[in-house]
């Protein structure tokens, strides 16, 4: 009954122990994406899913109208404060 104890026991032990080696695994692997994740910054999963016009003329085109409108606003605006 006694040597039925102890070989229960050292299984029981054995199991245990793969246990521990299996989750000591897990933990150093997971430390190790800890790790990781702290030398990167939160910018550094953001992706840009902006998307860019193909043509670039007709943006430069509407912001140099926009500009023109802007100064003659502005160059009104003077003309009626001299007066």
């Amino acid at each position: 009954m006694a040597e039925s104890f102890l070989e229960e026991q050292l299984k029981r032990m054995k199991d245990m122990s793969e246990q521990m080696s299996h989750l000591t695994t897990e933990l150093s692997n997971e430390l190790e994406r800890d790790r990781e994740s702290r030398r990167q910054g939160p910018i550094d999963e953001v992706r840009d899913l902006r998307t860019y016009p193909s043509s670039n003329k007709s943006t430069h085109h509407s912001a140099h109208r926009s500009g023109n409108a802007r100064r003659h606003t502005a160059r009104d605006a003077s003309r009626r404060r001299k007066r």
